[in-house]
């Protein structure tokens, strides 16, 4: 009997043991069942995004648009949206993309719709609402686990701000051709950490450089609007203060101030140096040529500005536009320090900040600019090798027109880092050939800009070239005086996650 009993236990035992092994195995089962269906419909949504962001980086910027679809959006945007998209992308959205793998399947759908929009003048700012639904399931299983990833996209559209496109070669390239440009001449892009758009060549043979530039000169001379050839010598005269005449205008650095109060700095004849320095709470320029000096010094905390020439020096309780018109060659440009002596002098090294926090700067020239120190902008910091600017309020945008402002004649133009510049020069600015190349002379550099570079051609005579996108432009903020593009364009700029859901 006792041997029965045990024997009944035992086998009772036992088979509860098997039934919770059983039970076991199908949570387990149900739990690896479940863990699949999250990893394809998490599949779903990533490759959804991805796919997305490898289609816009190849998609732009920027692509051509037509002003009536900009003028539409302007007016008429939650309708002309979808048709701006579809007239410059094709048809784009919804975005469709469907995989498996080892059994596991997925399918993503992208949707973009109008959001808000902003007007800033020359061109629109657009925020767009993204939305990628996802699901994910297993094969020869019918339940399948959904996912929502929202966000937004943002877009510009019109007469962009050239310091909106990271990179732009004046030439007709495919996406091949692209990538072995980019590798021929060694230049690479620097991302952020959690940047999710990255920046990209953009290429094509016109529509994206202005070789008008009568906006920004019209500014700086605080005169009204005028068409190319129509500034002529005693227009100029006129604009800058001297006598009448039809004579050309002499060579020299003029402040310009009329009934407007301070206008930009007109510059007419090529400069052996320009430098940018800092004093204080005020922004320094000097500029140098046959054996002559002005330097102008303003303080926009203080509402004041020093302007000392060889004729002798001036004050004003008011700030000047910061618009530079060099009407002429720039031999050196570069960031400097004020020495004891009070002379400003080049720095060579990459820590010296020389664009006051608040200055937006805008320096352009007729003809060559060669930049021999490094440009850096106040309020930037370096985290892991990477500069960041959004602390920063200084802005700097560089631009050789390859055209006499006055006579509207091509000359040779171009921008070039000079062969004596620093080996590992830091450029943080917008810069701009719009005629000619930007080139590096010199061997061993590795030059670094934190902002844009546009131009026809590119020599980099091996030498190695980083570009750092202004995190400032991924948020849509452009300098206020930047040329625009020659030709109405489309552009995106930013792509941030708002939220990932679930079911």
């Amino acid at each position: 009997m006792a041997v029965l009993l045990l024997l009944v236990v035992f086998s009772g035992l036992g088979l509860a043991m098997i039934h919770a092994s059983g039970v076991h195995l199908k949570i387990t089962g149900f739990r690896k069942f479940a863990v699949l269906l999250d990893c394809a419909s998490e599949n779903g949504l990533k490759r959804g995004l991805r796919d997305l962001t490898e289609w816009l980086e190849t998609a732009g910027p920027p692509t051509a648009v037509t002003a009536a679809r900009v003028e539409g959006l302007r007016t008429r945007p939650m309708t002309e949206f979808p048709l701006l998209l579809e007239d410059a992308l094709g048809a784009s959205f919804p975005r469709v993309l469907e995989e498996s793998f080892e059994g596991m399947t997925w399918e993503s759908r992208a949707e973009c719709g109008f959001g808000s929009l902003t007007d800033m003048g020359g061109y629109l700012r657009v925020s767009a609402k993204l939305r990628i639904e996802a699901s994910g399931g297993l094969s020869r299983v019918a339940a399948r686990r959904q996912s929502v990833l929202e966000g937004s996209l943002g877009l510009l559209a019109g007469h962009l701000p050239l310091p909106a496109i990271p990179l732009y070669i004046g030439k007709d390239l495919t996406e091949g051709q692209k990538a072995a440009f980019l590798g021929e001449n060694g230049i690479r892009f620097l991302s952020r950490p959690g940047e999710i758009l990255k920046p990209a060549l953009s290429a094509a043979a016109e529509g994206i450089l202005p070789a008008d530039l009568s906006p920004v000169v019209a500014k700086a001379l605080n005169i009204g609007i005028f068409r190319p050839g129509d500034l002529t010598p005693a227009r100029l005269r006129e604009a800058l203060g001297l006598e009448p005449s039809t004579e050309p205008v002499p060579a020299g650095v003029t402040l310009i101030q009329n009934d407007l109060g301070l206008g930009g700095v007109f510059v007419q004849g090529d400069l052996e140096e320009m430098i940018l320095a800092i004093r204080g709470d005020s922004q320094v320029i000097v500029f140098r040529a046959e054996g002559a000096e002005w330097t102008l010094e303003f303080s926009p905390a203080r509402s004041r500005t020093d302007f000392r020439t060889p004729e002798g020096s001036f004050a004003y309780d008011l700030v000047p536009l910061p618009i530079v018109i060099v009407n002429g060659k720039i031999g050196s440009l570069g960031g400097g320090y004020v020495a004891g002596d009070g002379r400003v002098e080049m720095a060579l090294d990459g820590e010296t900040p020389v664009v006051l926090s608040g200055v937006d700067l805008t320096l352009v020239s007729s003809d060559k600019v060669t930049i021999s120190s490094h440009l850096i902008l106040q309020g930037v910091r370096w985290q892991d090798g990477v500069p960041y600017l959004k602390g920063s309020e200084a802005q700097l945008v560089i631009y050789s027109a390859g055209r006499d402002i006055v006579s509207g004649e091509a000359v040779e133009g171009g921008i070039a880092v000079g062969e004596s510049a620093p080996s590992d020069l830091k450029l943080q600015a917008s810069i701009t050939a719009a005629s000619g190349a930007f080139a590096i002379e010199g061997v061993g550099k590795n030059i670094e800009i934190l902002g844009a570079l546009h131009a026809n051609d590119f020599r980099g005579n091996g030498n190695a070239l980083a570009i750092v996108r202004d995190e400032r432009a991924a948020a849509g903020v452009f300098p206020e005086n930047a040329p625009l593009t020659a030709t109405p364009q489309l552009a995106f700029f930013s792509l941030n996650v708002l939220a990932w859901k679930e079911y």
